[in-house]
């Protein structure tokens, strides 16, 4: 099921299937998010719930036993139920089922708001324990932005700006995609401003940049400086992906609280570095 939203002259579409925003377009009818062709990549904004990306040897351990959680947890895989409805936004619940529990042992409930605002969106999400123990998880975001916004322009137009100076350091991942390293990018003379070259892509496959001084990151066209900007203030790890080797017309921003799996982690989920651990009847909001 979809549901339209509106605020002013934008409008935009929200999908049940995973909660996904799928659609936003400002007044003049531009489409701002990837139009999830399957044939490069077919989401649009999915929500990473429980993990981030793919788990090392596939598994997690939760209480002393293995839990074989899908890649990018399994919230972009289920169907939410409305419960929250207005011109400007829609709010959609996932509570655990039997497919949930096969992989992660809680009860709980991710609730997922997307509200057009002035100019742009904010995606929103909460998360409650209804578990009688301590519920760790990470989540995220992975909306993908059209790139280039403008007829007659290329990929290679565009540009990453940082809020603030950085360093350019960002996580490396093997081949099983399970962090085992890092290295700097040159961030240009601004120490803010990242290139994007397809060919990086394909060596890389994500950048994933954590400890950042910057909240908030704008991909704007170098010249005119038209763009976007995307505002991640409660998140401490930020990911720009596009599929490796497709040379695809998006660009995917991703704000997460957690990550992917390290190389050489013991797999506890209590370990990973940035998880969230939320005690018995607690709730938990970040967004972007």
């Amino acid at each position: 099921m979809q549901f339209e939203l509106k605020y002013g002259e934008t409008k935009g579409i929200v999908e049940t299937h995973g909660g996904e925003l799928v659609s936003f377009q400002d007044k003049e009818g531009k489409e701002y998010i990837w139009s999830g062709d399957p044939a490069v990549w077919k989401s649009t904004a999915p929500v990473l719930f429980p993990t981030i990306n793919l788990l090392k040897n596939g598994v997690v351990t939760i209480e002393g036993r293995e839990w074989a959680v899908p890649k990018h947890g399994f919230a972009k895989y289920e169907l939410f139920t409305l419960t929250g409805q207005g011109e400007d936004y829609v709010t959609l619940t996932l509570t655990q089922n039997e497919t949930t529990k096969a992989v992660y042992p809680f009860d709980f409930a991710l609730s997922v708001t997307h509200r057009f605002t002035e100019g742009g969106f904010e995606t929103r999400y909460v998360v409650e324990n209804r578990s009688g123990r301590k519920m760790p998880f990470v989540i995220g975001g992975h909306p993908g932005f059209t790139c280039p916004m403008a007829e007659g322009e290329q990929f290679t137009d565009y540009v990453l700006r940082f809020e603030k100076e950085e360093d350019g350091r960002h996580l490396l991942c093997d081949a099983d995609h399970l962090i085992c390293g890092e290295e700097t990018s040159d961030l240009g003379e601004d120490h803010r401003t990242l290139t994007l070259r397809y060919e990086e892509f394909d060596r890389l496959d994500t950048y994933i940049f954590a400890g950042l001084n910057s909240r908030s990151v704008e991909l704007i066209h170098k010249e005119h400086g038209h763009g976007i900007r995307v505002d991640f203030p409660e998140m401490e790890v930020l990911a720009v992906w596009t599929s490796p080797g497709k040379h695809a017309p998006y660009l995917c921003i991703e704000p997460w609280q957690g990550g992917p799996a390290y190389a050489d982690e013991t797999g506890r989920f209590e370990d990973k570095p940035y998880h969230v651990s939320l005690g018995v009847g607690q709730a938990y909001s970040c967004g972007y």
